[in-house]
């Protein structure tokens, strides 16, 4: 085992856990063994997160018997460069809906690059918090080759622009690549499971069930579910990251 620099872990872990750059500077960490688990896991963290706040999450799934990939979003992590170093921004921040798609399109178009270098040939389990989330079911409506869906806390429409932001129908504009709504016909038939948290105020419930809705009406074959978890909120944590932990090991469903 190599533990990153600056890790702390709890016990003693019999897998290998190492840093790997790939071919375009995606930074990520491979817990586990790629080439035997059965099923392999890529978590894709928030806004102005990193990779690394999966740490005990990705070996919690290493013990399940998964392989896991955590990457950062292109500019956050060890991808933070000039002069988007400093860009972790959140609304009424003028940029903030133009970095936020850049950041979407751009990991899309990596992702599959990535795991061609990894050597990854099986499809994947992924799961994002917040906006990587949006990646995260991104992956199943740009058809790539991923075998459930997994979204945790994720702002799906601008819906969830928080009220009182500014912003004009040129940065409305940015969100049209990856509009959710668009092209749900397309999706791929694996199962997507969007967690919410009750008392999320980042991520409008809303938006999510139109969402499922429209899904159900233009792909009937494609299994929506939404698990609303009482009593907590947007953060990666406690429930919200058990309730993840369970879709991750749980057996696919196959229907609504």
């Amino acid at each position: 085992m190599v533990a990153p620099a600056g890790w702390i872990l709890d016990r003693a872990y019999q897998c290998p856990i190492y840093n790997v750059t790939g071919p375009s500077g995606q930074t990520a960490v491979v817990f586990g063994n790629l080439a035997t688990a059965t099923d392999t896991v890529v978590l894709i963290h928030g806004m102005a997160s990193s990779k690394e706040r999966f740490l005990s999450f990705a070996l919690q799934c290493v013990d399940a018997g998964k392989a896991v990939i955590a990457c950062d979003l292109p500019f956050h992590g060890e991808r933070r460069v000039e002069p988007f170093a400093s860009i972790m921004l959140y609304p009424p921040h003028p940029h903030f809906m133009k970095v936020c798609a850049n950041v979407c399109k751009q990991l899309l178009d990596e992702l599959p690059e990535l795991l061609t270098a990894l050597q990854v040939t099986q499809p994947v389990t992924v799961l994002g918090h917040s906006l990587g989330g949006r990646i995260a079911y991104h992956m199943a409506l740009r058809r790539l080759d991923v075998r459930r869906v997994i979204c945790v806390g994720a702002p799906i429409g601008v819906e969830a622009i928080p009220k009182g932001s500014t912003f004009t129908e040129k940065d409305h504009a940015y969100w049209n690549p990856i509009d959710p709504f668009a092209g749900t016909g397309a999706l791929l038939p694996v199962p997507i499971t969007f967690i919410h948290g009750a008392a999320d105020k980042v991520c409008p419930l809303f938006t999510i069930e139109r969402l499922q809705q429209l899904v159900k009406e233009t792909a009937p074959t494609v299994p929506f579910e939404i698990l609303v978890v009482p009593d907590t909120g947007h953060e990666f944590t406690g429930p919200i990251r058990a309730a993840a932990f369970t879709v991750v090991t749980s057996e696919s469903r196959t229907s609504h």
